[in-house]
This record gives structure tokens, C-alpha cells and sequence, in this order.
């Protein structure tokens, strides 16, 4: 970042400056790996022990914090901290540059809006509909006819194949596929035979999918994730899915087809869904679950099979001394093996 003095940084944050406003900033670091002309951020006062030995030039704290050492005052320090950290990011137009690169493939029947930006070797194919200040990086490939809202980004090497839908501020890293054919096949004298996936994705405003993450198309129909939704790498969402709006899922999560998810649920990591399951709004499921029938509103679950996350640490707790009551009930089977048999009245 380029250098900027602590009452500066104070103004564009909207904090209480705290001590010498005079003290210059040249970069931005968490608590652990915050270096001299760093500044860096206590979210809790619970941590605030750590900062002693931290080399940091300044700190974000929040109310009622005492700082030993120049500091910006916010309600939020977190959300503060990310603030700065988008001021921070590489331009957009540093990394897609605008207009259309030399060496892109732009169909004649494409439509693209004001401000687009087309990386090197990228195509954009028949019929496709891009918005204003869209940015394709490079390698992205557009199949025929596929929409993409205002503002969206999409990095390196994403795949978006014909027809699906994009909606704005959508962004996608790299290595996406969306569209790619649902996993449908049916068995026949010759072997499986293909089913024709015909419907297509859409994907609304303000997701975010994470690198490596594929969305099948519909057989019939679409696919959908809903608005605000974010998906970390490597998700698998199968087809005819259809996610709500807000929720967010873990690296590695496995979505089945025709499953419905509701608003605000979340997943952690590797957690796995059976087909045709129906996941209430603001569900949460723990990292490595295995979904194998419905899960209500509100619901809380864990393990494999998932089950009432109280439920499953209970069942886990009991596990682990599983080994004792094995010994506990050999011994008995010993001592009741060396008994004398009773005598008959």
C-alpha cells in the first residue's frame, strides 16, 4: 500500500484516533503476522493480550479497548479491518484491463455492455449478453448464448456453457464450471445410456463461487443458486438443485441432484447430501456430515448419518469409551466363566 499517516487512515475508516495520528502506515497484517509499519486489529478484548508482543505500528480496537500503542477506535474492529483490506485489493483494472484483448474471440452476434473487459484467449460465443463493466479474464470461455448481469467477474479459465444465466456483481474464481451436464444416465441393454441434460444454471446477484466449484445444468429446467449465496472451492451442486438465498457452504461439499436448500444454511467443509433431500432455511450442518433424509428449519445437525448435533457428540462421547466397556465385559465373561455351576435345588 502506499504509505499513508494514521490520522489519515482514521478519516477514510471513521474512527477515534487514539494517540499519534502522525505514525505512517505501509501495510496491513493480522495480529500474528503484523510486522513493523503494519497496522492490525484486536477483535476481542479477550486478545488483546497478544498485542504486546505483536511489532504492529498501530491497531484497530473496538469500545472499551485500551491500546498500548497508537490506535484507531471502531465499533467493529473486524469489519473495520476488511474495509481497509478492500482499499488494499490489486485494481480491477489492473488485472483486467478494459476493452477487448487482441487475441480474445468475440462472436459478431455477441452483445457487450459498456466498460466490458475480455482477457487474452478468452471466447465469447454467439448470442451471449454481457452487462456493463463485466470483466472475463483470461481463457474464459462463454458458450452460446449465455447472459451475464453488470459488474460480474469472472477469473481465469472459468467454463460457463450455453444458455445459463448470471446475474449481477456475480463473481466466479477460478476454474468454475457452470452447466457442465447433470449426472443423469439410464441404464439399457447397451449400458448406460446418456440422458440429454437440457435445462440450464442460473446463477442471481451477488454469489460468489469459489475455485474449482462446479454447478451442473438442469435436465430440465434450471439449477439455481440463490442471491447473496457463496460457495467455497470445490463444491459439487448436481442438477436441478435449487440453493436459497444468503447461505454458504465449505470446501469439498457434495450436493446431490434435485436437493432443496433453503435460505441462510450452512455447511461445513466435506459435508455430503444424498439426492432429492429438502434442507430447511438457516440449517446448519457440521464439516464432514452425511445428509440422508430431510432436515427442518432451524435445525442443528452432525456426523455420519447426520443426526441432532447434541445427539451425535452424546453417540461420539460414548464412543470413545467403547474399548473400556469392551475390557469391563470380557472380564465379566472370564469371572462368570470360572464360576461353579449352581446347584440344582
Amino acid at each position: 500500500m502506499e504509505p499513508m499517516r494514521l490520522r489519515e487512515l482514521a478519516v477514510q475508516l471513521d474512527a477515534e484516533l487514539i494517540g499519534d495520528g502522525e505514525v505512517v502506515i505501509t501495510g496491513a497484517a493480522g495480529l500474528e503476522h503484523a510486522g513493523a509499519g503494519d497496522i492490525t486489529f484486536v477483535a476481542r478484548p479477550a486478545l488483546a493480550g497478544r498485542l504486546a508482543g505483536s511489532p504492529a505500528a498501530a491497531v484497530i480496537v473496538g469500545p472499551h479497548q485500551a491500546p498500548d500503542r497508537p490506535a484507531l477506535r471502531v465499533a467493529d474492529p473486524y469489519r473495520a479491518f476488511a474495509s481497509l483490506l478492500a482499499r488494499l485489493a490489486t485494481p480491477l483494472d489492473r488485472l483486467f484491463p478494459p476493452g477487448v484483448h487482441p487475441t480474445a474471440v468475440v462472436d459478431r452476434g455477441a452483445a457487450l455492455g459498456d466498460g466490458v473487459s475480455v482477457g487474452p484467449h478468452a471466447v465469447v460465443g454467439p448470442g451471449c449478453r454481457l452487462g456493463d463493466r463485466v470483466r472475463l479474464g483470461a481463457h474464459v470461455v462463454l458458450e452460446a448464448d449465455v447472459a451475464i448481469g453488470e459488474s460480474s467477474v469472472l477469473y481465469p479459465h472459468v467454463v460457463v456453457r450455453e444458455r445459463c444465466r448470471l446475474g449481477q456483481r456475480v463473481v466466479l474464481h477460478p476454474g468454475c464450471v457452470i452447466g457442465a451436464d447433470g449426472f443423469g444416465y439410464l441404464p439399457g441393454p447397451a449400458g448406460l445410456e446418456k440422458i440429454p441434460q437440457i435445462g440450464i444454471v442460473v446463477v442471481e446477484d451477488d454469489v460468489e463461487l469459489g475455485a474449482g466449484t462446479c454447478v451442473d445444468r438442469a435436465t430440465t429446467g434450471a439449477t439455481v443458486i440463490g442471491a447473496g449465496t457463496k460457495l467455497d472451492n470445490l463444491v459439487q451442486v448436481g442438477h436441478n438443485v435449487r440453493i436459497g438465498r444468503h447461505s454458504v457452504f465449505s470446501a469439498q461439499t457434495g450436493i446431490s441432484g434435485s436437493c432443496e436448500i433453503g435460505d441462510g444454511v450452512s455447511m461445513g467443509g466435506q459435508v455430503g447430501l444424498a439426492d432429492h433431500i429438502k434442507v430447511g432455511d438457516g440449517v446448519k450442518v457440521g464439516a464432514k456430515s452425511g445428509l440422508h433424509k430431510d432436515v427442518p428449519d432451524g435445525g442443528v445437525v452432525f456426523g455420519y448419518p447426520a443426526l441432532d448435533a447434541a445427539e451425535s457428540m452424546r453417540i461420539a462421547a460414548a464412543l470413545r469409551r467403547l474399548p473400556d466397556l469392551v475390557r469391563k465385559v470380557a472380564q465379566l465373561e472370564r469371572a462368570l466363566a470360572s464360576r461353579p455351576p449352581e446347584k440344582e435345588a
